[in-house]
C-alpha cells in the first residue's frame, strides 16, 4: 500500500467514523506502516504480518541460498520439491501455534528436523 494511501485510510477512519485502527496488516513492506504507526500516539498501531507472505519468503530465501551455494544443490539436498515441502511445513507450524511463540518456534524447528 502506498504511504499516502495508508495514512489517509487511518486518518479518515478517525475523523469520519470515530474509529481508531489499532492493527496494520502487511506483506513485509514497512513504508506504509512507518507512516501510520504513531498516528494516534506513540506506537499506537501494531504491525501484523500475513502468514502466507512469511511462508513465501522462507521459500524464496531457501531458493536463493541454493543458487548461491553449490554444495546445497543436487539429489538429497535442497531441491525445489524439498524447498516447497519445507515451506508448507513452516506455514503449518505457524498457523497451528498462533499466539504461542515458544510452541511456534519448537514446531518450526521440529518441521525442519523431521524433513
Amino acid at each position: 500500500m502506498k504511504v499516502v494511501g495508508a495514512y489517509r485510510i487511518f486518518e479518515r477512519s478517525e475523523s469520519s467514523r470515530k474509529l481508531l485502527d489499532s492493527e496494520y496488516y502487511s506483506d513485509g513492506d514497512s513504508k506504509g506502516y512507518k507512516a501510520v504507526k504513531d498516528i494516534y500516539g506513540k506506537d499506537s498501531v501494531l504491525k501484523l504480518e500475513c502468514i502466507g507472505h512469511v511462508q513465501k519468503r522462507v521459500g524464496t530465501r531457501l531458493k536463493k541460498l541454493k543458487t548461491s551455494n553449490k554444495a546445497l544443490r543436487g539429489k538429497g539436498k535442497l531441491t525445489n520439491t524439498f524447498i516447497n515441502k519445507l515451506q508448507n511445513y513452516y506455514g503449518i507450524a505457524i498457523r497451528d501455534n498462533v499466539g504461542n511463540l515458544l510452541q511456534m518456534q519448537n514446531a518450526t524447528i521440529d518441521a525442519f528436523a523431521h524433513s
